[in-house]
């Protein structure tokens, strides 16, 4: 018989043992000692991992992996790391078990609504799993559907660079001095190595705080109790709906007081290019958008999209030459791939529509000039009591955000 898994392997050990031990004398007891050994070994090493090799008899893998997921969670909240570190720890089998218990007990909160309307397990599992006054904190499946706006590539958020810190806030060192020249031996103003200031000096440091964000949903008590549909999912998608708004909002708008500082923030460093002087006032050409690319330096164009609202690129698609005819050509069926000299176009309805002096138009490599700074751990807790017949459902994240690299965009403003 074939060793398909480690179950059949720690079989074959026993079979192994039991002929050695029929077929020894007592002087070579220690064969025996040695095969009790290596099982004891292997035991162990099951019981750390979750018993991997026996999903088909003890426990299906994608719920264990889940609840292993949960404990770094948990791990990682209550044992803040220094950023860029990463920890090795890695929970045991009686973390694992509880953790199993807690995803279970938390998908029967979303249908209470009350803790103490679960069972003595449930209720003990979870526990291990709360913050302060009774807030849970949200399994990684959760966690990653409410914010899949930080990962999803057709929203605003996604576009930009992504970091996680499980600190308070996230710090980058800044280069503000470029030692990009080097000297020639001939010049009498160089001397052995450069004549360059300390590499120190040209250090700065630019610090990204995770803000808190929240969000908060009430239910009907008897919907909660009566409906035939999935509560969980629907509870989920209405937090994921509200934090995309918002995020997406902070990034375009942000003034940074609480929240995230945006794009459009004077403080945000991006330049500004004018419309050409030929250009009517008010409005903008085609050769404006052509232009504003090519002020943006090229290490920057691999990855480079222009951001504008709806509004914006429909008078873009709508433009004519001087007899009338059409600049563009129709979109393809289906869902239009928008592009424009050859550069993707992603609609984002928060940024302003063509007027004078507004700035409708910003293109750039949004992954380098922009990071997203999210803090692990999304939390939910229940609220039964304060809003009398409906249970109260509370969200609290910690996003933050701002600009990086303001070389790798240009807004274009409208004179």
């Amino acid at each position: 018989m074939g060793i398909e898994n480690f179950q059949d392997l720690i079989e074959e050990i026993k079979k192994a043992r039991a002929d050695l031990g029929d077929n020894l004398d007592a002087r070579d007891g220690r064969f025996v000692k040695r095969f009790e050994e290596i099982e004891f070994n292997l035991n162990k090493l099951f019981r750390q991992n979750g018993r991997p090799g026996r999903e088909s008899c003890y426990d299906d893998a994608s719920d264990s992996k889940a609840a292993v997921d949960y404990c770094v969670l948990k791990h990682d909240i209550e044992h803040p790391t220094a950023a860029g570190e990463m920890p090795a720890w890695q929970p045991g089998y009686d973390a694992i078990e509880a953790a199993k218990h807690a995803r279970k007990a938390l998908s029967r909160l979303f249908r209470t609504g009350n803790v103490e309307r679960l069972d003595d397990i449930e209720r003990k599992s979870l526990t291990s799993f709360s913050l302060a006054s009774n807030q849970f904190i949200l399994t990684p499946q959760l966690s990653n559907r409410v914010l899949s706006c930080l990962v999803d590539p057709s929203d605003i958020v996604g576009l930009m660079g992504q970091e996680t810190t499980s600190t308070g806030s996230l710090k980058f060192l800044i280069d503000n001095v470029r030692m990009k020249d080097a000297g020639w031996a001939c010049e009498a103003s160089c001397f052995a190595n450069n004549p360059q200031p300390d590499l120190q000096d040209g250090l700065g440091e630019l610090e990204i705080k995770a803000e808190t964000i929240r969000y908060i949903l009430c239910a009907g008590n008897d919907l909660l109790a009566d409906a035939a549909f999935n509560i969980e999912q629907w509870v989920i998608r209405k937090a994921e709906t509200a934090f995309r708004n918002t995020l997406n909002n902070a990034v375009i708008a942000g003034d940074g007081v609480g929240k995230p500082q945006g794009l459009l923030h004077p403080g945000s460093g991006i330049q500004i290019c004018e419309t050409s002087p030929a250009t009517p006032a008010g409005t903008f050409m085609w050769q404006d958008l052509f232009v504003l690319a090519y002020e943006v330096p090229m290490q920057y164009h691999s990855g480079a999209v222009y951001l504008m609202n709806q509004r914006v690129f429909s008078q873009l698609g709508s433009m004519s030459d001087a007899v009338g005819r059409p600049l563009f050509g129709p979109l393809p069926s289906g869902r239009p791939g928008l592009q424009f000299a050859g550069f993707p176009i992603v609609i984002a309805n928060q940024m302003p529509d063509v007027v004078p002096g507004a700035c409708p138009v910003i293109f750039g490599n949004f992954k380098e000039a922009y990071t997203v700074v999210t803090r692990s751990g999304l939390t939910m807790r229940p609220d039964p009591y304060s809003a009398g017949f409906c249970t109260l459902f509370r969200f609290e994240a910690r996003v933050g955000g701002n600009t990086t690299c303001p070389n790798a965009a240009r807004f274009l403003r409208i004179h």
